[in-house]
């Protein structure tokens, strides 16, 4: 069936446009991952809420949301461009110019002919998009060694530079910056933190480091212990970091889960258990002091009201917060005689002591408040950045898989023209114009909020990369883009074996 010098002849004759398009392809992934801005992306994305444009860059705020955009549109469009042309100049161009009679003539079957395009076709497909989704791992581990370790961020490659270490050994052992203050200026400056709001970070990031890595060791011992138990759903047996913090008691009850803990703060397994005893009694006290703070019932049976304090405080709840900082950052900038823009990109100098006393009048805050409130701010932002440049890296092998299946799936339907007329120009309009009106029918839905009836429309919606992001059911649409595809090239190989041919 398969033949060498027909497979040959289809490389040469095909090459340039495929390297071409796999170059191209693999260098607008690469920039769109290495010059990836969580900050600015999420700038844009926050400007263009409301407008059509925003369902496009809502996603732009972290890396693989980046990359989603480049996977819906920009790859799908190049890969278009290569199967409609590949497939008609494998086929129907020969058929049409009169080539394909001389092939014919030679003692090659016909059905061999057409199989050996057809596994061409499908083969280039998949090197092409190999290529390209390994260059996307390769920049990403290259810019931020975040697909096999912790992301290496600007503060982390100061402070590797300050403390002359390498900048992968320091991501992995955060806990040296704490203890060098020329460590502890030089990131905190990256970052637009002062050192103080800085080392709260720190301490943030390195402990729930150590409650993942720990979390990890825990799911891998209860995997040990109920592998076998049908009655334990996998959710059930996985520990994560978020359970681990509200309830740390459960890492006590494995010592490797300590160990492992303890690398990571770089504290002893006795110093870390300690850490972990501590961190259970300031959680059991502020469970204490939510259960006081609720309204009780009094001896009457009607509920005690607090008594009103001869300095009332403003609370700061999480409904106000937003409000309380924006005027904050405007009456700061005000008192600095700066632009807001400029205080709410440092709001560190919300704790200039100008900016701090105008902040106190316009919001009847406390100094203290004030101060907690950009420290959790600085915080907040710095964890942003972090969680944004995060590299799932199952997520994005899905992703690589789903798009190479697409454009299969658009390949075999080029192809399928490609053999089923004898005329290129025909041929283009039906192989061509349906891969290229998906793609316009996509580019609609991400540009309207009412187009939820074009999904019907078009084969590009079984590949659902929000799904495939954010761990939602999307098994089924790959099925389905692999069943068109094997469908229509079995179908295409019939049908150039048995068709009349304008020879």
């Amino acid at each position: 069936m398969f033949s060498k010098p027909i497979f040959k002849q289809s490389i040469q004759a095909n090459w340039k446009l495929w390297v071409i398009i796999t170059f191209v392809a693999a260098m607008i992934l690469s920039a769109f991952t290495v010059t990836f801005d969580a900050e600015g992306f999420a700038a844009i994305a926050s400007a263009a809420e409301g407008t059509r444009f925003s369902n496009i860059l809502s996603t732009m705020t972290s890396l693989l949301g980046s990359l989603e955009n480049f996977y819906k549109l920009i790859a799908v469009i190049l890969g278009i461009v290569y199967v409609v042309f590949t497939a008609n100049n494998l086929v129907v161009n020969e058929v049409d110019s009169g080539s394909m009679a001389y092939t014919l003539s030679t003692p090659i079957k016909r059905s061999s002919v057409i199989f050996t395009k057809s596994i061409f076709l499908v083969l280039s497909i998949v090197l092409m998009y190999g290529i390209i989704g390994s260059t996307g791992l390769v920049a990403a581990q290259l810019k931020y060694q975040n697909v096999t370790g912790y992301t290496i961020t600007d503060d982390v490659r100061a402070a590797a530079e300050a403390l002359n270490q390498d900048e992968g050994y320091i991501s992995e052992r955060m806990y040296l910056i704490l203890e060098n203050d020329h460590a502890m200026r030089e990131a905190a400056a990256v970052r637009n933190m002062d050192t103080e709001a800085y080392t709260i970070y720190l301490e943030s990031v390195i402990n729930d480091r150590s409650y993942e890595e720990a979390a990890a060791v825990i799911t891998d011992e209860r995997w040990d212990i109920y592998k076998d138990d049908e009655d334990m759903e996998d959710e059930d047996i996985e520990i994560t970091a978020e359970e681990l913090a509200a309830d740390p008691t459960m890492l006590l009850l494995s010592n490797d889960a300590l160990v492992t803990g303890a690398k990571v703060t770089g504290l002893s397994v006795n110093e870390y258990q300690q850490f972990i005893n501590n961190e259970i009694v300031s959680l059991e006290q502020e469970t204490e002091v939510a259960v006081k703070e609720e309204k009780t019932p009094n001896e009457e049976g009607t509920e005690a009201t607090a008594q009103p304090a001869t300095q009332p405080t403003v609370m700061v709840s999480e409904d106000n917060a937003d409000i309380l900082m924006q005027l904050v950052i405007e009456s700061s900038a005000k008192a600095l005689n700066m632009e807001t823009d400029q205080v709410a990109d440092k709001i560190a100098l919300i704790k200039d002591p100008v900016a701090l006393e105008a902040a106190m009048v316009a919001t009847d805050l406390t100094e203290q408040q004030i101060i907690t409130m950009a420290n959790n701010g600085m915080v907040s932002s710095a964890k942003a950045v972090d969680e944004a440049l995060e590299f799932d890296a199952e997520a994005y092998i899905w992703l690589s898989v789903g798009l190479l299946l697409l454009i299969l799936a658009l390949s075999s339907i080029s192809f399928f023209a490609s053999t089923l007329f004898n005329r290129t120009g025909l041929a283009l309009a039906i192989g061509g114009g349906i891969p290229f009106t998906f793609f316009i029918i996509t580019m609609v839905q991400q540009l309207m909020d009412t187009s939820e009836n074009l999904e019907y429309l078009t084969i590009t919606t079984l590949f659902d990369t929000e799904a495939i992001l954010t761990g939602g059911d999307f098994g089924w649409g790959l099925v389905a883009l692999g069943g068109i595809t094997f469908v229509l090239y079995a179908a295409s190989n019939v049908i150039f074996t048995k068709k009349d041919l304008p020879l």
